[in-house]
Formats: structure tokens, sequence, C-alpha cells
């Protein structure tokens, strides 16, 4: 056993840490108001968070807009980006709704949400439809649950129970100043194409387990 995890690992910063866990579909978080209109943040803080009912995690800031209108109207939408939508991506992370109309700015082009109040994306991967069944704070954010009420993918975007690479869904791995002199961070993402896509089966390690358990988890 080696003294010190450096002796095996090269240390990283607490923000760093956070390319360990990338490439990652960064959801455009989409939220309305009927006074204001809609409104686009980028969120990075969500998760998957149970299944009966099927729902979601969303952590929301209190400095932003978007908490002003999911607070408002109780409801959002999650939606996949596509790599065609890495401008929205962008600025959705970078400019407050309260200063511009993001949609309008980046003319992209909406669709009535079915059960909630809310426009989904026309040119994401997917959108997912979500109302708000509980909520806490912690420190200077919201945590949302949000209950799946409706979930849809671009037409063939599944492959049985898999996204499709034909998708185009945007695998964000991060962003990084560049060589170049330039006012923003590049942004970049994995081309996640059919040849990038491994298939495993589980049965070899399953068959290493001993016996009784092996049986068990064979079933």
């Amino acid at each position: 056993m080696t003294a010190d995890p450096t002796d095996v690992f090269d240390e990283i910063s607490e923000y760093d840490s956070t390319a360990l866990f990338k490439p990652k579909v960064v959801s455009l978080v989409v939220s309305n108001s009927e006074e204001r209109g809609p409104n686009l943040m980028t969120a990075s803080w969500w998760m998957l968070a149970g299944y009966n009912p099927f729902r979601y995690l969303l952590a929301v800031s209190h400095k932003t807009l978007t908490y002003e209108l999911i607070e408002e109207s109780g409801e959002f939408v999650l939606a996949a980006p596509s790599t065609g939508m890495i401008d929205a991506l962008t600025l959705s992370g970078m400019v407050s709704g309260r200063d511009i109309d993001k949609i309008e700015h980046l003319d992209l082009e909406t669709v009535p949400g079915r059960d909630v109040d809310v426009p989904l994306l026309a040119d994401a991967t997917g959108n997912i439809e979500c109302s708000v069944m509980e909520s806490f704070e912690f420190m200077d954010c919201t945590y949302y649950f949000g209950e799946v009420e409706n979930a849809y993918v671009t037409a063939g975007g599944m492959d049985g129970r898999l996204l499709s690479p034909d998708a185009d869904v945007l695998a964000y791995m991060g962003s990084d100043w560049g060589e170049e002199e330039t006012k923003t961070k590049y942004r970049y993402y994995a081309d996640i194409t059919a040849e990038s896509i491994k298939r495993f089966p589980g049965d070899g390690v399953v068959d290493s387990l001993p016996p009784e358990l092996r049986e068990q988890y064979s079933e």
C-alpha cells in the first residue's frame, strides 16, 4: 500500500473534479411566465431522482430568473441540446433572461408543451415536461423534484432503449481557454458515433461471483 494518494494519482482542484464525470448532457432548462414569457438556463446540476413517480432533481440558484419563474408556475422543461445548439448552451449559461429574450435572440423554434405551460425546444435531441412535486432549499439554491409528465425524443432518436447516435446529442466535455486569444472560453463536446459505442455483457463478472450469489444474480 502506498503512503499517499499522490503516489498513484495527480491531484486536481475541486473545480476540475467535475471533469471526471464528463462527457455528460448539460440540460437547457425552459421555464415560463404568463407575464414575462419563456426563458432558458443552462443547467449542470440535475440528476435522476426516483422511479415511482419518475422524477428528476434540478438545482436552481436564487439569483436566476429561472428560479422566479419556476416558483411562479411550478413547472419546467429539461431539454437535451443537440450539437447544433452549442450557442444556446453557451449564451444561456452567461446571460440573464432579465436582460435579453434568449429564445428570440437565438432564433430558437419552440413547440407548446402538452401538460405543462412551458414550451419545448424544437431543435433539441429531446424534451422532458416536469411539474414540481416537492422542493427544498440549501444555501442559495432551491432543489426541485420534477415529476415527469411527458418525455419526447427527436424522430428516430431511440435505438431500442438506447439513445441513437443519430440523435446528435451534445455530450458536453467542459470549457477551457484555447491557445488563441479569446474573450470567452472554448466549449468542448464529444462527437458520439455508432463506432464509438461499445457493448458490454455482464455475464463474465456475474460468473466470477461465489456460487450462491451467481445463482441469485443470474436469474
